[in-house]
């Protein structure tokens, strides 16, 4: 996962890690109807599935007539503490990102990456220098112009150290940006890198000069605009008559905390709710028959539970260690019974889902559930029968995750090995693991990422220094960068199954499955959709004449 702050210490700053496992970028989604529409053309290279791979289709749930205007209530846990993009710190601060703010590139309801303030895009042979042409006529909510030169204070701000931006790693290759023409922008790479505008999608544009006052007014050039914000209260967005892609459907959002599961559920059930994103998938069932709600779920789940362990400090730093935890993991038994069957199993232990397009199952090992290879390979890395080791998770929250220690639990008592389990308040659950480089012997940390479909952003979460599971595996460097500089979808996708066979011989992290981000929205709301790691479009939602 990646910080959202540097400090650490606080509580506040441990939960933020938890909305850090966000990635962001390109990701495959479900819909509930509307489409998503961009001017112009690009050169989309890094944006294209392989061959046979086929991207995700937007399915409707609501075949109701769009009506314009009108307001809707919509529900998340916790609410949202602050407004600033570029240093999101929890999890549904994204709700807003298409709602206030706009990047040069976007994620359509089918997972491609398309022209949003950029109308075009092209790339140098070597991947490495890239030119992006600028929409004409934007303007900020404020109603001063959005130039090239925005786009380059903006990236400055993105890049500077001080800012603790989750985006860091995506933009890290970029030497230089610069306004070469009033509407042109461009960006040299200290690395070929062909998926760049895939990598910039979550770099939303600011009016830097205006950072200071951004939670009281953000100006933005998206849809709509801040009317009222009490942090982590609510939110209420209304219509930015301004913005350059027409009138949005609706005149009002406003985004409610729901710290009450219960309540909340009462609160959708009697229609003051209309939308609740991340349902407990506890109560997912008791939605599907309903006549009033619909259930609409990512098509392609990219959200990924992610055991870590220390690879650097016995037993783990023995890679007969890791595999055997893979293969003791009951992993039918952990969708089903901590995650009601929300999701699919990842019987290879790879952080791609097997209908993730990019997904290769050539020279994978299958580890699904076999206790006696397990024991065998435990007691290869000098694991034996009475040893114990211990799962680290949290107190109070993520029901799933207890569940799933105690699966795990009772399948290593099977073979002599004990795991204790220790819940533990936030920030001692942080603090033990976070950030990489710490060492913690015999720990099994459950935590989860939300990724996009694309490997570029979902596997290099491996890489050297973002796993707090202290993985460093030259191969895997290489093969990654390799993976990145291709600008051929087809050849990439064998590049990528490379990748995928180093992860799956050397453990890095326990993926028992890929889980479902469950919304639950009003039958009389059209045009909400999800992409693949639980990120929900609000942007094109209207009420119905239903």
């Amino acid at each position: 996962m990646r910080h959202g702050k540097a400090l650490i210490a606080t509580l506040l700053s441990a939960a933020m890690v938890l909305a850090a496992c966000s990635s962001g970028g390109s990701g495959g989604s479900a819909t509930t109807s509307g489409n998503s529409s961009s001017s112009g053309t690009a050169n989309q290279n890094g944006s294209t599935a392989p061959s046979g791979g086929g991207s995700d289709t937007a399915a409707s749930t609501s075949s109701e007539t769009p009506v314009s205007g009108g307001s809707i209530t919509v529900g998340e846990a916790g609410g949202i503490p602050q407004l600033n993009p570029a240093i999101r710190t929890f999890a549904a601060e994204e709700i807003l990102f298409p709602l206030l703010w706009n990047g040069l590139t976007k994620t359509d309801q089918d997972g491609k990456v398309v022209p949003d303030l950029a109308t075009s895009w092209k790339a140098s042979d070597d991947q490495k220098t890239w030119t992006f042409t600028l929409r004409d006529g934007v303007t900020f909510s404020d109603g001063t112009p959005f130039t090239a030169q925005d786009v380059v204070n903006t990236f400055e701000y993105y890049l500077k150290p001080t800012t603790a931006t989750q985006e860091a790693n995506k933009i890290a290759t970029i030497e230089s940006v610069k306004a070469t023409e009033t509407n042109t922008v461009t960006f040299t790479l200290k690395a070929p890198n062909a998926l760049f505008p895939s990598a910039i999608v979550w770099v939303k544009m600011l009016k830097t000069s205006a950072l200071a006052t951004i939670d009281k007014d953000p100006i933005g050039t998206g849809p709509f605009v801040v009317k009222d914000f009490v942090p982590s209260d609510h939110l209420t967005l209304v219509r930015n008559d301004k913005y350059f892609g027409g009138p949005a459907p609706l005149d009002q959002i406003k985004i409610v905390a729901t710290n009450d599961a219960a309540s909340a559920s009462s609160s959708l059930a009697s229609g003051n709710l209309d939308i609740l994103w991340a349902l407990p998938l506890s109560n997912v069932e008791q939605y599907k028959s309903s006549d009033k709600i619909s259930i609409v779920l990512p098509k392609t789940p990219s959200q990924w539970p992610s055991w870590e362990v220390d690879t650097t400090s016995p037993p783990f730093n023995n890679v007969k260690a890791r595999q055997a935890l893979a293969y003791a993991v009951d992993r039918q038994q952990v969708l089903d019974a901590a995650h009601f069957g929300q999701g699919v199993i990842s019987p290879t232990n790879n952080p791609l889902g097997t209908n993730n397009p990019w997904f290769s199952a050539d020279g994978l090992t299958d580890y699904s559930y076999n206790l006696d290879k397990a024991k065998q390979l435990f007691a290869e890395a000098g694991v034996k029968a009475g040893d114990t080791l211990t799962w680290w998770g949290i107190a109070g929250s993520y029901p799933e995750w207890k569940t799933s220690g105690q699966i795990l639990q009772a399948s290593l008592r099977q073979i002599g090995i004990n795991l204790k389990i220790e819940n533990n308040d936030i920030a001692t659950w942080v603090a033990k693991f976070y950030p990489a480089g710490k060492s913690y012997p015999g720990l099994i940390v459950p935590n989860f990422q939300s990724t996009p479909v694309e490997p570029a952003f979902s596997i290099n979460f491996l890489l050297k220094g973002r796993c707090e599971c202290n993985w460093d595996d030259a191969n895997f460097a290489a093969a990654y960068n390799k993976a990145l500089a291709e600008p051929d979808a087809d050849k990439r996708k064998s590049d990528w199954a490379d990748v995928q066979k180093i992860v799956n011989e050397q453990v890095p992290v326990i993926v028992p499955l890929q889980s479902n981000v469950a919304t639950a929205v009003s039958k009389k709301i059209t045009g909400v959709w999800v992409e693949g790691g639980g990120q929900l479009h609000l942007e094109s939602a209207s009420l119905t004449n239903k």
